[in-house]
């Protein structure tokens, strides 16, 4: 991988996108694309495409388009995915179990060791061959094997304490689903994910439909 500066967050959202639409084209024994085509694919511009890419070098090939195995190998690269990443589910609800299901981590390099929780009722099942244990060993745990990412997926009320927790038993980066803003040092990491966020803008755009309907409507009424 070539050299690089730091990778603006805007490229880096758009990065996972890139890395699921070339495995597409793939699976489609697909050799080369066009920036053009990429863009029709993606519904992103051609400019903005081909702006994000040469941050990374140059992949395209004059008249073929990009060579789409090395591009995605160079994003995989570039995500880090070749490398290991340990991580626990703070959290064995049914969110904690639903990041359980998710069968994505290991191709992007994430490994799943453990989950915690505090109902006795939870504590010693599995979810996805992933067992839940109880939440007082989990300092002691994430030290042992060098946990570097937590998955939050508790209780709103609990979230700081169990992300201070975490963060003090060497954990960098915090995946968290707990709605709740969290105070964390400088150098960790947190990725907020906020469900209720997807709701809120597909509502929008409805109001947006149905007030361009309302008005729709209210102008054929006046024309008859």
């Amino acid at each position: 991988m070539s050299e690089q500066k730091e990778i603006p967050d805007k490229i880096i959202n758009r990065l996972p996108h890139y890395y699921v639409q070339l495995k597409r084209l793939l699976q489609r024994d697909k050799q080369y694309i066009s920036s053009e085509k990429l863009a029709e694919l993606m519904g992103y511009s051609s400019s903005l495409i081909r702006r994000d890419l040469s941050h990374f070098g140059s992949f395209g090939k004059k008249s073929y388009g990009y060579d789409i195995h090395c591009l995605h190998e160079e994003i995989a690269q570039i995500l880090g995915f070749s490398r290991e990443k340990k991580m626990v589910i703070m959290g064995a609800g049914f969110l904690g179990r639903a990041l359980a299901n998710n069968d994505s981590y290991q191709e992007r390099g994430y490994k799943v060791l453990a989950m915690f929780d505090v109902d006795p009722a939870i504590i010693g099942l599995e979810f996805n061959n992933i067992k839940v244990l109880d939440l007082e060993l989990a300092d002691q745990f994430i030290r042992e094997n060098e946990i570097e990412v937590a998955a939050l997926a508790v209780p709103s009320d609990s979230a700081q304490a169990v992300a201070d927790m975490v963060l003090n038993a060497g954990v960098k980066a915090l995946w968290d689903f707990t709605e709740t803003p969290l105070e964390v040092p400088e150098d960790a990491i947190l990725i907020e994910q906020n469900m209720n966020d997807g709701l809120c803008k597909i509502s929008c755009r409805l109001m947006e439909q149905f007030e361009q309907d309302s008005r729709l409507s209210g102008k054929l009424s006046t024309d008859q």
